[in-house]
């Protein structure tokens, strides 16, 4: 449509040959990668080839390219050969020359310094090495004008080169965004001149020319260009300049130097715990990322350009910076100022001579309002700063203290004191362009999803003293926005709907007071964000619903959110996942699958949430329901109903009780978990951001905490045996015959609390293991792989995560019944963890899989010989009680650190590796590589 829309505008005009024919003959050379070089099939490749192709097309012309060398173009371009050089540099020598077409691109050029020049970080630096440059590239000319006397040796081809580098002839050599990918040695270039120590020479205006006596082909080509598909030149950027060809992946521009936070190791990879929390969004959120190494401010500068997506965190401080917009506030640090040991100084305004910043800082405008007499001196790099302070240019700098305790003090901690006062904090903000909303929008609920124990855990990996981490820090305030601290000033008191009935989730005690878990969940959030969330009891949940309808009411405390009630109220995020459990009279079989229920009546309360999943999910199962909980109770007890269901901690509860303890817990591995969430007034929006914002603060640790105080039992033995001793003091004048009543009660007193504590360690044991295999179940698994993951990133060690999904099962599963497929699953269970360590863990995680975590490894081998060791068990039949079953196993290996560096990214490596090994013939077992 491009191609007839232009054509009406601006007929061909057959004063030039090229507009008569309607043919182009461009002429390129082809040794400047990625803007134009040859593929592995000899062709011309590059960004200059697609933007010239679609040129082409919107001026309506076919389009010939002519690969020449580059000392050849300007007389090929004279004798008519060729119509247009396709891309050179824009210089006024070049105007007089030629007729130039508009900028096509900027190429940013550079000079590429080996990795051992440590020192050199600026370009008046090079002086003393010989420089490696392309022949009539304006890289020379620009080098010689940018550092005087500099010796530059020019070679004719890419390669020759890139071999003088390699060879040590060069100790740089300027070369553009990137280094060719067809150079047969580029892991070895790469590797010895490294991206994050090029230095950046200048900005060529990329243009085409034409021979100044063919006007209307310039016109022609220029008007064509005007009319390119809005956003294509840019998205030829992204996609050869970055490296990139996926055009989901986002790049994300990082400010190397700036340990823990940001760096980039020796051999040119991104590390640090902004990189691995950057690469933890993008495992759960699905979308691909690649990380740009810059200095902080040309990051900025990329980002304003489209050149990158967004700024990993940039230190921001009131206004935004142009251009760009912020999407979340990544980390907070405090900067202080360092100085040398030798000098006295208790304020900083004894200093004498200039202090030195960081060019990006935050604080620099506010550190020039209260020392206005200060000399302050802008530095890009901190190898700059330090080595202008050991020359005494400047009395010290002001740095974050966290950079400053990596990368300077842990190698010469003497050398420097810091001042106490002034300090300034520093936040760093995720950036996107202005204008980028789709990506603002995912950044922001990739980054709200992180829970607080993955933020800690990141912090663990990278800090000495995690515990004085941002991300800790919120365990006692939360930073919340000013529009979210001026919203609470306004509304003092929020009102929050709770069950009085509900143990031990939600009840009134026998003095009136409101407790459980739900209270213990409102109490944190109120000391960490500073909130008065009060609990409204109430017997009736309808009244509760419709209180909170009629704006009696602020939140909801565990409400469904249906999708009837989506329409009346907004849903936090979980903050208290239900573990639903079975129960039924003690003679039942146990139950491990919740297809084994199918034809049988569950009785469960009417308005839980996990009714729509059961009806979903197991249509078989004839649901019964009921008005609460203690009906589903009395149903199952007079045997009108064959189980009842309600939560673990509920069910747990029940059967301390000695009334009940006729019944049996049942945990079948596929049992549904249901969220708990807040339900928020719809027109209270930044409530619902104020409470996700506490709610994700709250850990593993303080769910085993609340877990623990409800789960565990309620009866204080001492008490009882004090009350005892009191009451045998009060009737020992009753006699012998009382006194042996007592001590009969005494010790069915005690009996009692020998069963209750072994039921609590049944219980715990029930919540924490697969009912049938005995093994541990996936929250153990999880809990466990949690903590090996920390431990083996302290002390650098390996550990793998075997995934096991057995071959053969559903046959004999189906041939013979379930009871035979569990007979064998329980059989499996024992090899597998014959095959391992006792330190190791063997899981069922659900089904046929299996999980084994194996820690402290010295070699992926050590992992191997454990796969074949478990698939020569697996292969040998396996005798039965009615028959003899052959079955065996896929297995995936995942390696930490290889493969993931959470346990989330672990399992879903070891997952995928696992299809992998069943796709190729089943069997065997697979690595990532």
């Amino acid at each position: 449509m491009l191609c007839s829309l232009w054509a009406t505008a601006a007929p061909l005009k057959a004063a030039d040959p090229v507009l008569a024919s309607g043919r182009l003959v461009v002429g390129t050379n082809d040794d400047i990668y990625p803007y134009v070089y040859s593929d592995n099939q000899q062709k011309p490749v590059g960004l200059v080839i697609d933007l010239w192709n679609q040129l082409a097309k919107t001026a309506g012309l076919n389009l010939e390219i002519r690969v020449l060398p580059r000392t050849q173009l300007a007389t090929a371009l004279a004798n008519g050969d060729i119509d247009v050089v396709a891309g050179l540099s824009r210089n006024p020598e070049r105007e007089q020359q030629y007729l130039l077409g508009p900028t096509l691109v900027n190429v940013y050029s550079n000079v590429f310094v080996h990795r051992d020049l440590n020192n050199v970080n600026q370009l008046q630096q090079l002086k003393p090495y010989l420089i490696g440059a392309l022949q009539q590239s304006a890289n020379s000319v620009s080098l010689q004008q940018a550092v005087p006397g500099v010796i530059v040796r020019e070679y004719a081809l890419q390669d020759d080169l890139y071999n003088a580098a390699l060879n040590g002839e060069l100790r740089a050599f300027t070369a553009q965004d990137r280094l060719s990918p067809r150079f047969d040695r580029i892991k070895e270039l790469q590797e010895q001149f490294p991206l994050f120590r090029k230095l950046p020479l200048q900005k060529i205006e990329l243009t085409y020319a034409i021979l100044r006596n063919r006007p209307e082909l310039s016109a022609h080509l220029g008007q064509a260009y005007t009319a390119l598909p809005e956003g294509f030149v840019e998205k030829l950027e992204r996609r050869w300049l970055s490296g990139i060809s996926d055009e989901n992946t986002v790049l994300v521009a990082m400010a190397e130097g700036n340990p823990p936070l940001m760096n980039v190791t020796p051999n040119g990879l991104p590390q640090g715990l902004l990189v691995d929390l950057w690469q933890l969004w993008s495992d759960q959120t699905g979308i691909p990322i690649a990380m740009v190494p810059e200095t902080t401010t040309e990051g900025l500068k990329t980002l304003r350009q489209g050149r990158v997506d967004a700024h990993m965190g940039y230190p921001v401080a009131g206004k935004t910076p142009e251009g760009v917009r912020q999407v979340w506030p990544v980390y907070r640090l405090m900067s202080s100022f360092y100085y040398s040991a030798g000098q006295k100084f208790s304020e900083i305004s004894q200093v004498s001579l200039p202090i030195g910043v960081f060019a990006a800082a935050s604080y620099v405008e506010k550190l020039r309002q209260d020392y206005p007499v200060l000399q302050i001196r802008s530095f890009e790099k901190l190898e700059d700063m330090v080595r202008a302070f050991e020359r005494n240019e400047i009395a010290g700098f002001f740095i974050a203290d966290l950079v400053m305790q990596h990368r300077v003090l842990q190698t010469n901690a003497n050398a420097y004191k810091k001042l106490e006062q002034p300090r300034y904090q520093t936040e760093l903000q995720i950036l996107v362009s202005a204008d980028d909303n789709k990506l603002a929008d995912k950044l922001r609920q990739g980054f709200q999803a992180i829970t607080q124990d993955q933020l800690e855990a990141i912090e663990k990996r990278w800090l000495a003293r995690p515990e004085t981490g941002f991300y800790n820090s919120f365990r006692q305030q939360v930073p919340l926005s000013p529009q979210a601290q001026e919203w609470l000033k306004n509304h003092h008191s929020i009102r929050v709907g709770v069950m009085a009935n509900w143990p031990p989730m939600e009840f009134v005690d026998q003095d009136g007071v409101f407790k459980g878990v739900t209270q213990d969940i409102l109490t944190k959030l109120n000391q960490r964000l500073g909130t008065e969330l009060v609990a409204v009891p109430y017997f009736d949940w309808q009244q509760l619903v419709q209180d909170f309808l009629d704006g009696k009411l602020d939140m909801i405390a565990n409400m469904a959110d249906t999708p009837e009630r989506k329409k009346q109220a907004n849903f936090s995020l979980n903050f208290w996942p239900s573990q639903w459990a079975l129960l039924s009279l003690g003679h039942t079989s146990s139950v491990a699958s919740m297809r084994e229920l199918n034809g049988s009546s569950v009785a469960i309360e009417k308005d839980y949430d996990i009714n729509l999943l059961l009806q979903q999910q197991f249509p078989e199962i004839k649901i019964v329901p009921t008005s609460h909980y203690d009906e589903s109770l009395e149903l199952l007890q007079q045997g009108q109903v064959n189980f009842a269901i309600d939560t673990l901690m509920v069910t747990g509860g029940t059967l301390r009780k000695p009334e009940y303890s006729n019944l049996r817990m049942h945990l079948p591995a596929d049992m549904p978990v249901t969220p708990s969430l807040f339900a928020v007034r719809k027109d209270y929006p930044i409530l619902l951001q104020i409470i996700d914002q506490g709610l994700r603060t709250l850990s593993e640790a303080d769910r085993t905490e609340i877990r623990n105080r409800w789960f565990l039992l309620d009866f204080d033995p001492d008490l009882a045996q004090d009350r005892v001793y009191t009451l045998v003091l009060q009737v020992v004048g009753a006699g012998i015959l009382l006194f042996a009543v007592v001590f009969f009660w005494n010790m069915s007193l005690r009996r009692e609390v020998g069963l209750r504590r072994d039921m609590e360690q049944k219980m715990r044991f029930m919540a924490t293991h697969d009912d049938l295999t005995q093994l541990a179940n996936r929250a153990l698994l999880q809990e466990r792989l949690e903590q090996a993951v920390l431990q083996h990133a302290r002390h650098q060690e390996k550990l793998a995560l075997l995934f096991i999904d057995l071959d053969g099962f559903k046959a004999v599963n189906d041939s013979f019944g379930h009871d035979v497929g569990d007979e064998l699953l329980t059989r499996v269970a024992g090899m597998l963890k014959y095959c391992v360590r006792k330190s190791d863990t063997v899981a069922r995680f659900g089904g046929d899989e299996f999980v084994v975590l194996l820690t402290g490894l010295l070699d992926r081998d050590d992992a191997a010989i454990v796969a074949e060791k478990i698939l020569l068990q697996l292969a040998e039949p396996v005798q039965l009680s009615v028959c003899q079953a052959k079955i065996g196993a896929s297995i995936g290996i995942a390696l930490y650190p290889d493969d993931g560096i959470d346990s989330n990214g672990l399992l879903k490596s070891a997952d995928s590796l696992m299809y992998l090994a069943k796709q190729s013939g089943k069997g065997q077992y697979r690595f990532s590589r």
